[in-house]
């Protein structure tokens, strides 16, 4: 788990839950594992929602893993595809800038594959997001530092 993380989920438990409703489940004879089960979790399902999406976006960005472990491109994952077309596409925009003329529309194709990949790659978190927009942005103020 990400330091930054455990820092937002830190805050969130330390600001969003309230003492008092535990006190109370106390009181009234519940186990540790109970007023967890039935009043923290419940509480903080917007924050699950936001570590879900942080490590969803984690997981999908995540090239260099697969670049060590995958013994055939084949098999390999969109990052890692889009990375590979990057480097290719720079490279052939380097060698012809030793020879005259034609630069400039190569360098703009290859400006036209970077935004077009970032797009390819960002898609999928672009469409999962409106349905746990609601969940991010109230779990994400919850567990912000405030002054």
């Amino acid at each position: 788990m990400a330091v930054g993380n455990l820092i937002i989920v830190r805050n969130f438990f330390e600001n969003s839950i309230p003492k008092e409703m535990i006190e109370a489940a106390n009181i009234d004879g519940a186990s540790k594992w109970t007023t967890f089960i039935k009043i923290v979790v419940p509480l903080s399902r917007s924050i699950m929602a936001v570590m879900v999406v942080f490590s969803m976006v984690a997981y999908w960005n995540d090239w260099f893993t697969s670049m060590i472990y995958l013994p055939s491109p084949n098999k390999a994952p969109l990052p890692l595809v889009l990375r590979n077309i990057l480097i290719k596409s720079s490279a052939s925009a380097s060698q012809a800038s030793t020879i005259s003329g034609g630069f400039a529309e190569l360098n703009k194709m290859t400006e036209m594959i970077k935004f077009s990949s970032i797009i390819i790659a960002a898609l999928p978190m672009l469409i999962i997001y409106p349905f746990v927009q609601k969940y991010f942005e109230k779990g994400f103020m919850a567990g912000a530092v405030k002054g």
